[in-house]
């Protein structure tokens, strides 16, 4: 299973330190607010209370999705993918 989050935090310092939060779990960043890693149901909880530490919910939001296998099988991209074509250690096929 995958787990991407994706957020939209509006301070800078908080949204950087999340971001550097996220890469020392293990994620791999595929956007500028968006990473990508391996984990399942208890992964998706851990990173929703690391979330709650460091948003204003009154203005930012993180979105935690679990990914299966299937559905991370099939994704796709459009474009040049944010640091090459590798995420998390599998490939995208490309389009």
């Amino acid at each position: 299973m995958r787990v991407l989050v994706v957020y939209d935090i509006g301070d800078n310092a908080r949204r950087e330190e999340f971001a550097r939060r996220l890469q020392a779990a293990g994620l791999v960043r595929i956007q500028r607010s968006c990473f990508l890693g391996r984990g399942g149901l208890d992964r998706v909880r851990e990173l929703v209370r690391l979330s709650e530490r460091f948003i204003d919910p009154s203005r930012d939001v993180v979105h935690v999705f679990p990914l299966d296998e299937y559905s991370f099988r099939y994704a796709r991209y459009v474009g040049r993918p944010y640091g090459g074509g590798e995420v998390a250690g599998v490939e995208y096929a490309q389009p």
